[in-house]
């Protein structure tokens, strides 16, 4: 007759039995499991056999012959193509030329970006009116419009909101580890 309450031992508890530093519950479990003892002694035999087998090391002067083989060059130095140097420079002379035109024009810069934004406002207001529009003629828009304009909505969400405390309850309740050992529990 067992004693034991919890599992089986698991690798952390084999390691330790190998360092002789298992718990004296474990060191019990395992003197009375024969699954677990026959585990113990098959990982026993398993590390005995590679502990007898022989260490690959390299041959003496690797490393030199390794090296010998090698060619080491001088970096070159790297050298700039002159069209690269050329587009960077346009590319400086654009920025500073659109600069000093900003400085000097700033009414007209103000002018195309106040027009610019009200543009993109109207823009935006029409799309959201064509999405509203489009949105009441669908066939179901009425049954959804009667549901959402009644108590139901509240109850609706007062259910979804309990269920979602329930849902995480019992997630939790999943994920955390018990605190005590499980009796009867195959792992």
């Amino acid at each position: 007759m067992t004693r034991w309450p919890i599992n089986h031992l698991t690798a952390e508890d084999l390691d330790a039995f190998h360092s002789a530093s298992l718990s004296a519950e474990s060191r019990q479990h395992l003197e009375e499991c024969v699954e677990c003892r026959s585990l113990a002694l098959s990982d026993r035999a398993l590390l005995d056999a590679l502990a007898g087998l022989p260490r690959f090391e390299p041959s003496a002067g690797f490393a030199d012959r390794i090296m010998a083989r090698v060619q080491i060059q001088p970096a070159a130095a790297r050298t700039f193509p002159w069209t690269r140097v050329a587009l960077a420079a346009s590319l400086l002379l654009g920025l500073g030329a659109s600069v000093g035109w900003s400085l000097f024009n700033r009414s007209a810069l103000l002018g195309w970006l106040n027009n610019a934004a009200a543009e993109i406002g109207r823009g935006l207001w029409v799309a959201v009116r064509v999405l509203a529009t489009n949105l009441t003629e669908q066939p179901w828009f009425g049954t959804v419009s009667q549901v959402l304009s009644s108590g139901r909505v509240a109850l609706i969400g007062g259910l979804l909101l309990v269920g979602y405390g329930v849902a995480m309850f019992a997630l939790r309740r999943l994920l955390v580890p018990p605190s005590r050992p499980v009796p009867d529990a195959n792992w």
